[in-house]
Formats: structure tokens, sequence, C-alpha cells
């Protein structure tokens, strides 16, 4: 028996014995499990966080979230650390590969589709029902929808939306679809996805589809921890593009870019400064 079916074996014992007396205990309050970064920024927005006994291997925002035991993902959950804190709700997001089956079987579990920017205000009203947090949950939904709900303009710069690359080197790149919480923002921005058509794999650019692709301009998301050169550096080597000699090769530091949550409001304005400066090839 592989390791991870020993666990869910050994959990769902645990569970099945000690779920009663977890559930009595808490009085029926609200033990929440986020094993997402949007999900666990929404729930704080809407006024759910203080619901919350675990988050995500990958949460860290707002900072208070980073005191709450880690949990895994929807992939790749510790059923040990969710067993013992005999959540009420299990959340995470939806994909082929989540744990739906396993999680369900540790406790009740919504798993919500959240790539798409109405995927997630559909998400974040679900959250509200879920919570008890409607007016709140209703009235963040709108704002994102008001916001970033806007087509991308016709005339607009190119710009391709770079994210996690090992800085000093460049084999292939993760950008950002533009069918994305993403996407929508850089159009928000007031710019348009170098690469507009939807992708429902990975998205992965190789080196010689990012000299097709030929961006006006390329935006690198980053978190504070690395300097602007380290990744600007490979990038002005690829002479033929456009952006290179338009030197319009910008390192964003936006840490939240990695959260896919209500934050991202804050990304609109970066990016929405950094377009302001950019010259379109005639």
């Amino acid at each position: 028996m592989k390791r991870r079916d020993v666990a869910l074996a050994g959990a769902l014992l645990l569970g099945a014995l000690g779920c009663r007396h977890g559930a009595s205990s808490s009085g029926g309050a609200r033990r929440l499990v986020s094993l997402a970064p949007g999900i666990t920024d929404a729930l704080f927005e809407i006024g759910a966080g203080r619901e919350l006994v675990a988050r995500s291997d990958y949460c860290d925002y707002p900072p208070e979230v980073t005191k709450l035991p880690r949990a895994g993902t929807s992939l790749t959950p510790n059923y040990e650390v969710i067993t013992r804190l005999a959540p009420t709700l299990i959340l995470g997001e939806a994909g082929a590969n989540a744990r739906t089956r396993e999680l369900a079987a540790l406790g009740p579990t919504l798993l919500l589709p959240w790539l798409t920017l109405d995927e997630i205000v559909a998400g974040i009203r679900e959250l509200g029902r879920r919570t008890e947090t409607t007016p709140a949950a209703d009235a963040l939904a709108a704002r994102l929808k008001a916001r970033l709900d806007v087509p991308a303009p016709p005339h607009g710069p190119r710009v391709l939306l770079v994210i996690g690359y090992e800085p000093g080197q460049i084999s292939e790149l993760w950008f950002i679809r533009d069918n994305s919480l993403h996407g929508a923002a850089l159009h928000a921005a007031g710019a348009s996805n170098a690469v507009p058509e939807a992708v429902t794999g990975l998205p992965r650019l190789s080196l010689e589809r990012l000299l097709a692709v030929d961006p006006d301009a390329i935006f690198i998301l980053t978190q504070p921890s690395h300097a602007a050169r380290d990744y600007l550096t490979p990038f002005r080597a690829l002479t033929p593009l456009t952006a290179v000699k338009l030197d319009q090769i910008v390192v964003v530091e936006a840490p939240e870019a990695y959260v896919h949550g209500p934050c991202i409001l804050a990304l609109v304005d970066k990016l929405a400064a950094a377009v302001k400066k950019l010259k379109v090839p005639s």
C-alpha cells in the first residue's frame, strides 16, 4: 500500500472514531479548512476568516493566516491534519486531479471552480451563502465584477504577463492566461494579452513560441525576494523581441499576484501604472 493510501486510511479511521466528538465539542461553530490561497483571501474579505482552523501550504495572505496550521492543498491534502481539526467544511479549488472523494470522506467538502473572473465571482457568492456572510460576499463579488469585467482595449499594447520563472535563466516561461483572473486584471489596466486565445492546458511558452508571439512588452510578476536585474538580464539577450527593442521588459513586484483572490485589485493599479509608460509600436 502506498504511503498516501496508508495516511488516508489512518485519517479515515481517526475521523470515524472522532468526528462526532469534534462536532459536539465545537458547539455548532463553523470550522473551516481552506486549501487554496484565493479562497482564504476571499474568506477574510467577507468576514469569515476568523472561522478558519487551517490553511493551504501556500496561504500567506493576509499575514494573520500564517498562524494557522498547514493542511496541504486539494491536490495533496494532509489527511491527518484535516481530520485532527474536525472541520465542518473543507474548501478548495476544483480540478481534474483534486482529491474530491478522499476529502469528502473526511468531512463536508466544497471544491469550487476558481480560474476565470466569472467562476471566482460565483465562488465568492457561494462562500457567502455557506458562511452566512451573503451581504459582504455579494458586495465583494459585485466590486470585482465592476472593476475587472472589461474587454481588452482594441488599440492597447500587447503585454505578456510572466510569472514563476527562475531568475537568471530562461528555458520556458509560465505566462498568465487571458481566460483567468489575472487576464481580466490586465484588461482592466488598459492592455491586451499577447496570448489572447483561451488556454486550457499548462500556460507555458518555449523560447521559440515567445519569439513568434513577439509582445510589445513583457511584465514579470515577482515576489519581493529577488533583484529586478536577475529577471531582466536573460530577456535582454533576446534582441529580436519588440519588447527588448523598445526596452519594455518590466518587473512588477506583486506578491498579490500569487494569491489569485480579491487582492488582485491591488495588482490592477500596479499594472495600470506600468501600462501608462509603454510605447505602442506603429
